[in-house]
Parts: C-alpha cells; structure tokens; sequence
C-alpha cells in the first residue's frame, strides 16, 4: 500500500534518518514524538509538501517520490482546520465535489443539516468534521492527520477519536496520525511508532 523508505530530512539539524514504514490496506498508524522531533514534516514530505533529502515514497506499487502533491491521491487534515471563512461550510466541501456527495459526507461524519452553517460559528469539533468530510470526498488513497484533536477539549476529543477511527475503518482508508499525546495514538492506531 504505501512504504516510506530510508527517509532523511534535516533543516538546521537531522530531523529523521534512515526511516522506513509500511502502511498496509486499512492499517491506522500513529506516530509519537516530542515537538520539533519532526512528525509534522513527516507527513508534509509524505503528501509531497517538502521534499525529501532522501529517501523513497511507494503508493500501490508505484513510485510517487518526484510527483506533485496534487496528484498523489493523498490527503492530509492539519491541526487547525483549513476552511474558507467566506464560504459556507457546504461551499468549503462543494471545491469540486456534487451536492448528493456533499450531503452524504455531511451525514458520514455526523454534521447533518450543517450545510448552510458559516464557518465561523463552527464549534473546534465541528471545524474538524468538516475538513474531515471535505477530505474524504477526495476519496484519498490514504489520510494523513497532524494532530488533528490537540485543539479541542479532553471529552471531545475522546469522542472524536473513536468516531474518526471507526470511519476510517468502515471505509477500509488506511491512515497515518501524527500526535504527541499518546493515549490518542493508542486509542486511534493498530500500531503506534515512535519518532
């Protein structure tokens, strides 16, 4: 399904060498460290936001190392939702998507009749839901998730945490969450990896 192999990338100092990982069909990964360990520039090199300084990237048996990140098939949900305050939440998911989809995304992660809601009145909770929504309406071939439920409070996050990982399992996406708070990554993942 998707192989980092022999990941190295260093700015002012080395941040990963010689990483490898296998994400297999369906598989849920968590990632660990202490900030600055490099767990965010992971996934952006995954999703082809940095480039590596070496290293490999294999999706479904095809080298995507040098290709765009547009056209990885990848998608990736940051720690602060990425929405467009001048839209409405259904003009966030509707960036190249059909209205029936939109609805079904909606109702997929429990934001029924959200549609016409203004972002800003979005709960921290609800921001997330709808990037993660607007996410999957890509039909990503594997989720990446920066910290995605740092933000919000210990109950909701809970919650959330149960509810994503069910999702993504109902729809068989494989995923990688990078997180500092360990009982997430334990709660979240199959597997958890330490950076």
């Amino acid at each position: 399904m998707l192989e980092c192999i022999d990941f190295e990338k260093s700015f002012e100092k080395p941040l990963f060498s010689g990483f490898n990982l296998q994400l297999k069909p369906g598989e849920i990964v968590a990632i660990t460290g202490p900030s600055g360990s490099g767990k965010t520039t992971l996934l952006r090199c995954i999703c082809g936001l940095e480039i590596l300084d070496k290293g490999r990237i294999i999706l479904n048996s095809e080298e995507i190392t040098d290709v765009k990140p547009e056209r990885r098939g990848i998608g990736l949900i940051f720690q602060k939702p990425v929405l467009y305050p001048h839209l409405s939440v259904e003009g966030n998911l509707k960036l190249g998507s059909k209205n029936k989809e939109i609805f079904d995304a909606l109702e997929e992660v429990g934001l029924q009749g959200f549609n016409q809601r203004r972002v800003e009145t979005l709960s921290g909770g609800e921001g997330q839901r709808v990037a993660l929504a607007r996410a999957l309406l890509a039909n990503p071939t594997v989720l990446l998730l920066d910290e995605p439920f740092s933000s919000i409070d210990d109950d909701l996050s809970d919650r959330l945490v149960s509810e994503v990982r069910e999702l993504l399992k109902k729809r068989g996406c494989p995923a990688i969450l990078v997180t500092h708070n360990k009982k997430i990554a334990e709660n979240f993942a199959d597997r958890v990896v330490s950076l």
